[in-house]
Parts: C-alpha cells; sequence; structure tokens
C-alpha cells in the first residue's frame, strides 16, 4: 500500500516538465545611446508569427522525406549548410529533407533559397557519412556556387549570422545572393523604403549589391525609368555613369530587361541569363508556396492530436500538451495575461520568466530524489 508521499511523488514525477526557453543576449544600445532592450507581449507574439508565416512559405512545397539530388541542379530551393559535418573551410549545402533526416541535431546554418544548386548531402565533402535519404550521389557537384554564406557568414561586414545581434534588417542580393545588412548597402535602400512607406509603394523590389552593380553594370540603368532597356544600345555618357557602381534598389527589374538577341548575349556573356528564366524569380517562388498553402485545408487540434499519437504515442502526447499548457499558464500570470499584449517586455523581464521557470524545474527535481 503506498502512503500519501509516495502518490504525490508519482503524481509530480508524471507532470511534463514546461519549456525553459534560453534567454535572450542583451541588446546593444542604440546610437543615440537610449537603451533598446524592451518589447511588447504583442510584438513578441507578431515577430513568432511572422516567423511561422515565412517558415510556411519557404517549405510549403518541399517534401521532408525526400533527398532533392535527383532532380538536378533545381531552378530554386531552401538550402542549409552543416557546420557539424563541413566546417570552414568546406563548403557544401544540404537540402531541406536531408536537414531534417541527415542532420537533426547537428549545428545548420539556414540559407533560405538558393538558385541551381544540387544537395550535397553525403558526396565526398562529407567524409564516410552518407546521405540517409540518397545514398548514390556524385563526388562533387561542379556546378554548385558557394559564398561565405555556407560557412555562416553574411554581408560584407562577414558577420557570423547566428550570433549577429545588431538587430540590423537582412536583404538578399538578387544576383549573388548574398545577405546584407541594410546599413551596410548604401543610403539609396534607406531612402527607398522612405519613399515606398509614404507612398504605399509596391513590395516587389530587388536589391543589386555594390560588387554585382559592379559586375553588371547595366543593371544600374534599369532604374532609370519604367520602359523595357536595350543595352545593346547604350551610349558611352550611359556606360561612364556606371563608372563609380553603387548598391541599389529597383522594383519588378526583371521585366525591364531586353529579350533581343544582342541583349541576350550580353546576359550569357556577364552569366547573368538565369535573370531571363521564371523559375528564379524568389517571387515566383513564394507566390507558388503562398497558392499552395491557401488550397491546402489547415489541420484543424484534433488533426494535430492524431497526427501527435501517431508519432509519439497517447500518453507521450498528452504530456506536450500538458507541458505547453503548463507554460502558457505560467507565461500568463508572469507577464500579467493575454489581454495586456502592449506591456513592455525587457530583456530582465525574459531572464527573470526563465528563472522562474527553471527553480520549479529544480524544486521538482529535488522533491523527486
Amino acid at each position: 500500500m503506498e502512503n500519501r508521499e509516495e502518490i504525490e511523488k508519482k503524481e509530480e514525477s508524471s507532470a511534463p516538465d514546461p519549456v525553459v526557453p534560453d534567454p535572450p543576449a542583451t541588446e546593444k544600445p542604440t546610437e543615440d545611446g537610449a537603451d533598446d532592450t524592451t518589447v511588447t507581449v504583442g510584438e513578441m507574439l507578431e515577430e513568432l508569427d511572422h516567423q511561422e508565416k515565412v517558415a510556411n512559405m519557404l517549405f510549403a512545397n518541399q517534401n521532408a522525406s525526400v533527398c532533392t539530388f535527383p532532380e538536378g541542379y533545381k531552378p530554386r530551393q531552401p538550402l542549409f549548410a552543416c557546420l557539424t559535418c563541413t566546417p570552414a573551410p568546406t563548403m557544401a549545402g544540404v537540402c531541406y529533407g536531408c536537414s531534417l533526416n541527415c542532420h537533426d541535431g547537428h549545428n545548420i546554418v539556414e540559407l533560405y533559397t538558393k538558385r541551381k544548386f544540387k544537395c550535397d548531402c553525403g558526396n565526398s565533402k562529407f567524409g564516410d557519412k552518407k546521405c540517409a535519404l540518397y545514398e548514390e550521389k556524385d563526388p562533387v557537384n561542379e556546378y554548385n556556387s558557394y559564398n561565405h554564406n555556407y560557412h555562416g557568414n553574411f554581408c560584407s561586414c562577414d558577420v557570423f549570422y547566428p550570433e549577429d545581434d545588431s538587430g540590423n534588417e537582412l536583404l538578399q542580393c538578387e544576383i549573388c545572393e548574398d545577405w546584407f545588412h541594410d546599413i551596410h548597402v548604401s543610403p539609396t535602400y534607406v531612402q527607398y523604403e522612405t519613399e515606398r512607406t509614404e507612398n504605399s509603394g509596391v513590395e516587389c523590389a530587388s536589391m543589386i549589391c555594390t560588387s554585382c552593380s559592379k559586375k553588371l553594370p547595366f543593371l544600374s540603368q534599369l532604374k532609370n525609368g519604367k520602359d523595357i532597356l536595350c543595352h545593346s544600345k547604350l551610349n558611352k555618357e550611359q556606360i561612364e555613369e556606371t563608372a563609380e557602381p553603387k548598391a541599389f534598389v529597383i522594383e519588378h527589374f526583371r521585366k525591364k530587361l531586353c529579350r533581343c538577341a544582342d541583349c541576350t548575349r550580353v546576359y550569357d556573356l556577364a552569366d547573368c541569363e538565369f535573370l531571363l528564366e521564371e523559375e528564379d524569380d524568389i517571387t515566383k517562388f513564394e507566390k507558388d508556396s503562398k497558392d499552395k498553402i491557401a488550397a491546402e485545408p489547415q489541420p484543424t487540434e484534433a488533426d494535430e492530436m492524431r497526427e501527435l499519437v501517431r508519432e509519439v504515442g497517447m500518453d507521450g502526447a498528452q504530456r506536450i500538451y500538458e507541458g505547453v499548457d503548463t507554460f502558457k499558464r505560467k507565461f500568463t500570470e508572469f507577464f500579467g495575461g493575454s489581454s495586456d499584449g502592449g506591456r513592455p517586455v525587457s530583456v530582465e523581464d525574459v531572464k527573470r520568466f526563465t528563472e522562474s521557470l527553471k527553480a520549479d524545474l529544480d524544486a521538482k527535481r529535488a522533491r523527486m530524489q
């Protein structure tokens, strides 16, 4: 016969541990000296919702159980770099399916999307490690292109992205597909964003970095006017205008590209013929994903529960749901209720919340010993 103390210990041990998030890195003061370390609960939830929408958009058309290697050099797909399997100086990229099935738990860097890339997972760059989804790989994918993103570095400042706490927006160059901080692009971007906001402008704009502007000087002429520009007819004065290339932002620039025989040869010689391919356009990739999401029925809570039971069993699913409920209750108690979405939340608030959760866990473990 169990006594009351033993029963209480069993009940406590069966309750799931609440998820304890890592405290965020301390934010740096702003340039004017103010300590910009607070957000509101509403802003936190909005950011989480935004991240979920971006993830859905990226992976809606991806198969989590398939390696894309047999599909060849895909026009565009989400890619990842595994710093665990291929640390610097090696550069390699893996597809969405391989990131989940072959590199789960590894140090993964998300690269957003890249063009004309064949999955490297399990090839010679990975030593003895084979791909769990498709083992018959070529030793090297000779037509893949790489940059410092595959080491986890971005922008002209070469920042290591997971440790980037600058708070600045990152923009992807339409040509080289590297990412740059908005403050490191040029005043052009800041000016464009201001004008777009004031005029409720379109959002289908592309950024061309300084390096690519120098490599492809004819592109800078596209921002002058709305008509299609035949690059083969540029005069000397127009060409000289690009002597000092700068990064720039342009709307719908692909529609302005001339497709005559002479211009097509220019693109081929400049290795940017992909700009004429519809499948290369990131806006089409995003639209296709959004269309698929809109066409598919959204799973209900009951559907999600059944899927969870299928994966981890009834006991496991119940523990997960109870753990989520415990976390939500403690979160609401600590931050004053969900109706207080405008309440400022500082870094110190989050640290105290994290410490309170850890204290509860420590107390629970002590009782179980």
